[in-house]
């Protein structure tokens, strides 16, 4: 890793050599924000921290105008995680839960505190080079008041292979600890090559904003976790402007990629081979929930789908209507008449609007939410997966420790002396291996507990506030339309 320093200003060379993909003969194309607000996410940068905000005391302002509103969004909407009801422990495990409950009521608590906010923006997505070899980079910028980052604010330029990256170094360091690990958005073959290679901008756009969107809630989820925001390669990828070790599966057809899905199919026949004797009632039920969860979410997601296309469809249909009743009341000869009818047309036009902002919420604000618990909830398996890796260790190191000390009663009863000094210097060093193995796995035990209670209650806050925030967008644009179809009453009432 790079050493510490600060910032180079922007290169005004290598951005004219960039091409901007949200603009368009010099005029900016509005992007569909994550939050599901229809506000350009250019405009959501401002220029200044407030005076009287700094690292160590005050409170950074929010990247949107209203800083009210959107800080409140950054807290709640694009929160890591979230919460169901609890599951009913058993007796056994009841403390345990209180305490896993405790700390993620601690990390929550610390998420709320004006004092210490992570605050981050993905924006400005620019294409790189011409053909395949072409790439987009995205600028993070970051505003903070965390003490252990050197700045208050803080951009640099990031690729997508950057962000894998990153999502790797975070599982293989901390995933093994019983940490949940968010997932960035899947690679996408078909869509990168559209950007890569087609000259109408109009397909690629969306993908490279449904793109900069998800790459935005994963870093603010991981910038809310009490222990992913600390670590030192996650600083060093907002604060440090300079290139970062890659990801090794960035490539459809690389070897560390194919090395990578051999090694998720052996883990799957060891999963198949090995059956765990779940010792903790808790995590069997807990495990029973997540699988419910996960279908759910997925039932859900498929629905969500079909409605956004269904939404979009009707504003497209709602589009032809509106120009057929225009060609229509330019043909008729009964002014009043004519003039109705291209007050109709007017008035549909603007409802083909409305529906497709509509279809945007639907898509922006609980679709994409929805997509995200599903690649959270792999997460949490993938987690508690290590967790059975574990336990395997634990119980196969057991299983050595009584060979080895079947071996020393073996060599006892053949009267083997001058063996058995060696055997229980052997059965002494699997008795160390077996106590490490059985705290490894309590640890991880008591990690993932701590984990799955935040995730709980993240949820909850997560869901809670994205439905009421589409149930209010949904009342605005129903109470536009009646607004529309009021106005046109009058007109209607003079055809004579």
């Amino acid at each position: 890793m790079a050493d510490r320093r600060e910032p180079p200003s922007p290169s005004t060379d290598e951005d004219s050599d960039r091409e901007d993909l949200f603009t368009d003969n010099g005029k900016k194309v509005k992007q569909a924000p994550s939050d599901g607000s229809r506000t350009s996410a250019k405009s959501l940068i401002e220029e200044k921290i407030s005076p009287d905000s700094g690292c160590e005391t005050g409170t950074v302002e929010s990247f949107v105008g209203d800083s009210e509103v959107r800080s409140k969004e950054l807290r709640e909407v694009g929160s890591f995680l979230a919460e169901p009801p609890r599951l009913a422990s058993s007796a056994k495990d009841g403390s345990n839960g209180d305490e896993a409950a405790a700390a993620a009521a601690a990390s929550l608590n610390a998420e709320d505190d004006p004092a210490n906010v992570i605050e981050i923006l993905v924006s400005d997505p620019k294409r790189v080079g011409d053909g395949m070899n072409a790439y987009v980079v995205y600028k993070v910028t970051t505003r903070t008041n965390v003490k252990f980052f050197r700045s208050c604010e803080m951009s640099v330029s990031r690729r997508f292979s950057d962000f894998l990256g990153l999502h790797e170094r975070l599982v293989e360091m901390h995933q093994c600890r019983g940490r949940v690990v968010p997932q960035p958005p899947e690679k996408n073959v078909l869509g990168m090559t559209k950007v890569k290679m087609t000259k109408d901008e109009t397909s690629s756009l969306d993908f490279v904003e449904k793109r900069r969107a998800a790459l935005e809630r994963f870093l603010n989820r991981i910038a809310r976790h009490p222990d992913l925001r600390e670590d030192r390669y996650f600083i060093d990828f907002l604060e440090v402007d300079d290139d970062l070790p890659k990801s090794s599966t960035t490539s459809a057809l690389s070897s560390a990629g194919i090395a990578r899905l051999f090694g998720k199919v052996g883990e799957s026949i060891n999963k198949m081979a090995f059956a765990m004797s779940e010792p903790d009632q808790w995590f069997e039920d807990k495990q029973e929930q997540i699988e419910a969860l996960d279908r759910e979410l997925k039932q859900l997601h498929a629905s969500l789908e079909i409605l956004v296309i269904h939404r979009r469809e009707l504003s497209l249909n709602i589009g032809q209507f509106a120009k057929s009743i225009a060609v229509l009341g330019s043909a008729e000869e009964n002014m009043a008449l004519s003039k109705a009818l291209s007050s109709l047309a007017e008035i549909e036009t603007k409802v083909e609007q409305l529906t497709a902002d509509q279809a945007d919420t639907d898509f922006y604000v609980l679709s994409e939410l929805v997509k995200d618990y599903i690649s959270l909830i792999q997460s949490v398996k993938d987690t508690l997966n290590e967790r059975v890796k574990l336990y395997r260790v634990w119980k196969d190191d057991e299983t050595t420790l009584a060979k080895k000390r079947e071996a020393k009663a073996k060599l006892e009863q053949q009267r083997k002396m001058d063996k058995v000094d060696q055997a229980d210097q052997e059965i002494s060093e699997w008795e160390e291996k077996v106590t490490k193995s059985q705290e490894s796995f309590e640890e991880i035990s008591r990690n993932i507990r701590k984990e799955l209670a935040f995730f709980e209650r993240q949820k909850a806050r997560d869901f809670k506030a994205t439905v009421v925030n589409y149930l209010q967008t949904m009342m605005n644009h129903q109470q536009q339309l009646a607004t529309y179809w009021e106005s046109f009453v009058p007109e209607a009432k003079l055809i004579a």
